[in-house]
This record gives C-alpha cells, structure tokens and sequence, in this order.
C-alpha cells in the first residue's frame, strides 16, 4: 500500500511538473518576439525591452500598460477600441492568439513607480 500511495505521488508530481513547464511554452512565442515578427517596431519602439524603431517619431510603448488593460490593447489593434478618439493606425494582422500574446505583453510594461 505505501508503495502504491508513493508511485502515484511520484506520477501526479511529473504530470504537475510538465503542466507547469508547458504553460511557459506559448504556441506563437512570447509577446516581445510576437511584437517584433509582426513588425510593430516599425511604428513603435519598446525602450524598456531593448526594441528601438527607425522611425524618429515613433511612440515608445513601454508604460502602456499604466493605462490600459491587455483586453483595452487587444481590441485597440484591431480598431475596435479608440484612444483619444483615434483608432489604430493599421489593423494588426495575425491570429487572435498572437493578438492576445502581444496584448498581455504590453499590458503588463509600466513604469517603475506603478510596479
């Protein structure tokens, strides 16, 4: 009985451990990489994470996550929010997940005071 009790402890210990290692593992990787395959950084810069756009008047999202929530982010790239009345410049192309990704990446840059 005291080795069964052990196995079974050991087998729901591996099956924890690979839940916790796969949620790591996001389909479309992480928000940054997603940000950057998408092309974001050529209208945005992301100082805090190393992310620097050519253009000179590009906005610099690394606080965004101060005012907005990742599900405000998510639909604000689709335009289906507004920001000062504006939407989105463009339309972010990509599946839902890749939006969601990059969403919740976003929304959790703030600044240093706010953490």
């Amino acid at each position: 009985m005291k080795n069964a009790v052990i196995y079974l402890t050991f087998i729901l210990v591996i099956v924890f451990l690979f839940g916790y290692a796969y949620s790591f593992n996001l389909p479309n990787g992480d928000g940054k990489t997603v940000f950057e395959e998408k092309k974001c950084n050529m209208c945005h810069s992301v100082e805090s994470a190393g992310i620097e756009s050519k253009k000179k008047d590009a906005k610099d999202l690394s606080t965004v996550g101060d005012n907005y929530d990742a599900g405000f982010i998510a639909k604000y790239l689709v335009k289906e929010e507004k920001i000062d009345g504006k939407e989105h410049k463009i339309s972010m192309k990509g599946t839902a997940e890749e939006r969601k990704t990059v969403a919740e990446w976003l929304s959790l840059l703030k600044s240093e005071e706010s953490n």
